[in-house]
């Protein structure tokens, strides 16, 4: 049996899908040459932070497409390598949605079915689909990792609202992001798509149940094609996210729970509740505000409420913070820190000389640590995230690089010619620097007379490096009387790669080894990776609430 892999992305939709109303296509399908067939499995991965396997599922159809399609033909092109097979286009049938509750990489590999990782990594996004070699046995431990949802604690999958909870809607926007002036958006900073229903609403706007069906207006536009706005509900199984319904009274909304629309029939019927008009040179152009009747159908969450008169009396009213998981690490460094007080006594009797301010100060940097830790992970392993996007999250985590170093950074630009990503002092005035390069690396080390060498990136990255030394090398004196900083015993790390992002074959371990001897041969440069990096934190991190530390 085949088993397929189809990528999306939370923030867009299929390049080619159709925005007309009299083209959309509600299904998920893609167009491929493959050689796939009715019936083969097929599991859904969304990409960027806080994705995974978001559903399962099997190829429903397939459909020849006409080969004067240049949609079709430019897609395929780039699938099969510029030969124009026969095209199909392959509809999916999802029978199992995890939007809220992914099959993370890190269950994955915990499950040791890291194949999927690479593959998901590797293959791109635009919903193609590609081939996955898996034999049955490790197919079932998917099915059954899917059977046992884990909800998400971490940022930005996480979410901390409860259905039959109450937040202002202004704090809602400010935390998970959208527009707080429509009935329906994406949420900005999380992935979700967010519905508003105004229970105020009476006639064709009503929001009402037909029999397992929730119909909920969406929000007017005028034009021929789908708005953005309603695109986030209409396609969000192409993204890969849920969609998060509202009752909503004055400033206070009502988490009713999530929804997924009906794939088959996503929209009940179009209702006319206004005119656009525009002015255009001497004419006055004209257009009906059509809005969507949508049909919903619930995931999790309580019914109950839209069917109650009166669903805010004694609703809960809950606040929500702008990173929830952000709190988590506090929680688990209390209970790791009795945990360890109880076993060893000697811990209790050193912490009861601490003031409360300095111990509660070491826990809250602790916790703030970790939280930092976890949001690096997430972005190291993250395809699309930049150099930039790295940059900004480490120079606030300068404490990564170990103890030897003070707090913060210094100035970047030290010469005229070059800047630093970070600059590191250490107590003797010493200067050491930091070059951060792109984890998504995919040839980190290369085979070579049957042995690992390090790849053109890693001597690329170290030569720039050295550069730099030289030109501090050169500037000594000067930075030493302006700045007071002696550049002359300067030294680099360069941080690059990460092993995820290797698909030819080579372990961790060996990508570890074949670096440690690159390294061994380096007398001011060392060059890490950014899981090495990030484990090496973890473990110091760890250390403080292990016993006999």
């Amino acid at each position: 049996m085949k088993y397929w892999l189809m990528v999306t992305g939370d923030k867009s939709v299929p390049s080619g899908a159709a925005r007309s109303l009299e083209a959309w296509d509600p299904s998920l399908s893609t167009v491929t040459g493959r050689n796939l067939e009715v019936g083969d499995p097929v599991l859904v991965w969304r990409g960027g932070r806080g994705g995974g396997v978001v559903a399962i599922g099997e190829i429903a159809s397939t459909s020849m497409v006409p080969p004067g399609d240049f949609l079709s033909l430019a897609r395929s092109r780039r699938d099969e390598g510029g030969s124009v097979p026969a095209l199909k286009k392959a509809a999916l049938d999802l029978g199992k949605l995890m939007l809220a509750t992914p099959i993370s990489a890190d269950r994955l590999r915990a499950a040791g079915i890291t194949r999927v990782v690479r593959q998901a990594r590797s293959a791109g996004g635009d919903h193609k689909l590609v081939p996955l070699e898996l034999p049955e046995k490790v197919w079932r431990e998917v099915i059954r990792l899917a059977e046992d949802p884990e909800t998400p604690t971490e940022w930005p999958a996480a979410w901390n609202i409860s259905p039959g909870s109450v937040v202002r809607r202004a704090k809602l926007h400010e935390v998970y992001g959208g527009n707080p002036r429509c009935t329906i958006g994406s949420s900005a900073k999380t992935p979700n798509a967010l519905l508003f229903v105004d229970g105020s609403r009476s006639g064709e706007l009503e929001a009402r149940w037909n029999g397992s069906v929730l119909l909920a207006p969406g929000q007017g536009q005028w034009g021929d094609g789908i708005s953005q706005e309603n695109l986030a509900a209409l396609a969000h199984l192409q993204r890969g996210v849920p969609v998060r319904v509202f009752l909503v009274r004055g400033v206070d909304c009502l988490y009713v729970g999530e929804f997924c629309i009906d794939p088959k029939q996503p929209i009940e019927r179009w209702v006319v509740t206004g005119k656009r008009e525009i002015q255009y040179l001497d004419d006055v152009l004209r257009w009906d505000v059509r809005t969507p009747i949508l049909r919903l159908r619930l995931v999790n969450g309580a019914r109950a409420l839209l069917d109650d008169p009166d669903p805010f009396r004694q609703a809960p009213q809950v606040k929500i913070s702008l990173h929830p998981s952000t709190d988590q690490p506090v929680h688990t460094t209390i209970r790791g820190l009795l945990a360890v007080m109880e076993n060893d006594p000697t811990v209790a009797a050193s912490l009861s000389e601490l003031g409360e301010v300095q111990l509660l100060g070491a826990l809250a940097q602790r916790a703030r640590r970790q939280a930092d830790l976890v949001e690096l992970r997430a972005a190291a392993e993250d395809s699309g995230t930049s150099e930039g996007d790295l940059q900004k999250l480490v120079q606030r985590m300068t404490w990564i690089f170990g103890g030897e170093f003070l707090p913060g950074t210094a100035r970047r630009n030290l010469t005229l010619r070059d800047q630093l990503d970070l600059t590191l002092l250490r107590p003797d005035g010493t200067l050491h620097g930091v070059e951060l390069k792109k984890a998504n690396v995919d040839r980190l080390v290369a085979g070579h007379r049957n042995h690992l060498i390090v790849g053109h990136e890693i001597n690329k990255a170290v030569g720039q490096a050295m550069n730099y030394l030289r030109e501090l090398d050169e500037k000594r004196s000067q930075l030493l009387v302006d700045l007071g900083i002696d550049a002359r015993r300067a030294s680099m790390t360069v941080v690059i790669g990460h092993s995820a992002f290797v698909t030819n074959g080579t372990s961790s371990a060996q990508i570890d080894e074949t670096i440690r001897t690159y390294n061994s041969h380096l007398t001011r440069v060392s060059v890490f990776t950014y899981d090495r990096l990030i484990e090496n934190a973890q473990r110091t991190l760890d250390l403080t609430t292990s016993p006999g530390v």
